[in-house]
């Protein structure tokens, strides 16, 4: 399924803070629509809704980097910097599309990233719709959070997109 939260028949500005998402089948064809409430829910708990409904792609203007890195590592796609009109997003998705200008979301200048969990590697562009990529403090290295290995930070590439070699988890700067 394709979850895009929705607000004014638009794609919502902020996942974290938005009631609605519209969830769509996953394949070529349009299909039924179903509409999730979520309510006052926290970040986690909004992805675990989701999931639930058998989301695996999560198409959005923007999200906190915190529930940004929670949906990779729950295993979302994440397709971040969008707006527009939902049925012009959507179709613009299914067509390969979605890079075109007039779905980036205000501010961003680039190709946005695709983002997917940690099983499925990594993202297939770099820009600023899809991230911080480029800014933010220098740092030398990136730290698993989980086993503590280090490895070198590689310039205008986040930490939290480098998998640790040693047990497969999102690095932290630092």
């Amino acid at each position: 399924m394709i979850a895009i939260p929705v607000m004014r028949a638009r794609v919502a500005p902020v996942l974290n803070w938005c009631s609605r998402v519209l969830l769509f089948p996953a394949g070529p064809q349009g299909g039924p629509v179903r509409e999730l409430q979520l309510g006052p829910l926290s970040a986690r708990e909004r992805l675990q809704v989701l999931r639930q409904n058998g989301v695996t792609v999560l198409i959005c203007g923007a999200l906190s980097l915190e529930l940004l890195q929670w949906a990779e590592h729950q295993g979302f796609k994440v397709l971040s910097g969008v707006a527009g009109e939902i049925d012009a997003v959507l179709q613009a998705y299914r067509e390969d599309r979605l890079n075109a200008p007039e779905f980036w979301l205000p501010g961003c200048r680039g190709p946005r990233r695709y983002r997917q969990g940690p099983s499925s590697g990594a993202s297939r562009s770099r820009g600023r719709c899809g991230g911080r990529s480029g800014t933010g403090p220098a740092r030398d290295l990136c730290r698993c959070p989980a086993c503590g290995a280090t490895v070198k930070h590689e310039p205008g590439i986040p930490c939290f997109e480098s998998q640790c070699p040693r047990c497969g988890q999102s690095m932290v700067g630092g």
